[in-house]
């Protein structure tokens, strides 16, 4: 079979210098290998067992190129591909197939699972379930590591994307380089500061060809009208938009990390109204906030407006009992002496401890 890349035209890829393995040695001094291999070596040290996954994509690719020139040049590590068949588009047996090949080529073990799931299903359930099957091929290798191939334009979409939901400082600060996924198993993103031309300019020197699945840029999804109208814009008005976000994220996490903490979290579902009205207005904001988001599971659907006049009236002088839904299920009770909160759930999931 002939690799293929998918929704454009030709082959896209050229020759590369190899060892007796078929590993490209050429790329070992390549900076992008080389930021790549530390941040494996940082998040999970002394880790010689990983499994990275592998769709068939550029950003993918080039992550597996990556690993093998680290595998090349540590022989106590080893690397297995992993490959999960959705079964969900025409091109997917080739896509498997060229990761399989290029797998072999590289002389890397290669696993391949399948995922039988309804078209229907949303993208987190499908994400979900991919994360099972890489598990279970960690699991079964003996692996510490799941590397994916997250990288910064994606962090930027995913940013964005918390923007137009309206998330709060938490949800702007994007994705980790690392996350435990299974017992004694790290999700790790090396290549959340590489960006999309390194990606692509790593798989054309190692000579390795990718799939590009058309749905990627589909302006029918809000990722696919992000990535079609929105970050070719915001890379024209600043170059390296996305390598720029990416290099501050340890920055709004110690911003979000420092709000979670001065919030007041409710005790046994209520805040003394004098503790939450000696506030300020915008952490009085951030607590109501927190906790409603605590008891709806998540963001969506929680009210900025409802939030902002149940802040505001907390601080006022009128002694009336008062009721704000700030969406979800979730109400706000303003009383004379206290303000309570219920919902969706019984408790909401803060560490509690009496407001003081």
């Amino acid at each position: 079979m002939r690799p293929v890349r998918l929704g454009c035209s030709g082959i896209h890829g050229g020759s590369a210098v190899t060892d007796g393995h078929g590993r490209p040695v050429l790329l070992a001094g390549n900076p992008v290998v080389g930021r790549i291999a530390a941040e494996i070596a940082r998040v999970a040290p002394g880790a010689a067992k990983g499994v990275v996954a592998v769709s068939g994509g550029r950003d993918s690719m080039a992550l597996m190129v990556a690993t093998s020139v680290m595998v090349a040049a540590n022989q106590s590590m080893t690397c297995t591909v992993a490959h999960v068949h959705h079964h969900q588009r025409p091109e997917a047996d080739d896509e498997c197939e060229l990761v399989r090949r290029t797998a072999a080529s590289l002389g890397l073990a290669f696993e391949l699972r399948h995922l039988e799931v309804d078209p229907g299903e949303p993208p987190s359930s499908l994400r979900e379930a991919r994360y099972r099957e890489l598990l279970d091929v960690a699991i079964a290798t003996g692996s510490s590591w799941i590397a994916t191939a997250h990288q910064a334009q994606d962090q930027l979409e995913t940013v964005l994307l918390a923007m137009v939901r309206g998330a709060g400082p938490a949800g702007l600060v994007g994705m980790g380089s690392v996350r435990a996924l299974g017992e004694d198993i790290l999700l790790v993103r090396p290549m959340l500061e590489v960006d999309r031309a390194e990606v692509t300019a790593l798989c054309e020197q190692a000579g390795v060809v990718w799939c590009d699945d058309p749905g990627n840029e589909d302006p029918g999804t809000l990722r696919g009208l992000l990535r079609r109208d929105v970050l070719p814009v915001l890379e024209s008005m600043r170059p390296g938009v996305a390598k720029r976000l990416s290099a501050t994220r340890e920055i709004r996490q110690a911003a979000a990390d420092a709000l979670k903490a001065a919030v007041l979290a409710p005790f046994e579902g209520a805040w003394p109204r004098a503790a939450l009205a000696a506030l300020p207005m915008g952490l009085r904001r951030a607590t109501l906030h927190a906790a409603a988001t605590a008891l709806a599971g998540g963001a969506d659907g929680i009210g900025s407006e409802p939030i902002r006049a149940a802040a505001r009236a907390v601080a006022d002088t009128r002694m009336h009992r008062r009721c704000y839904e700030l969406g979800c299920g979730v109400e706000l009770t303003l009383e004379a002496a206290h303000v309570r909160i219920d919902g969706a759930r019984s408790q909401p999931e803060m560490e509690a401890h009496p407001p003081r």
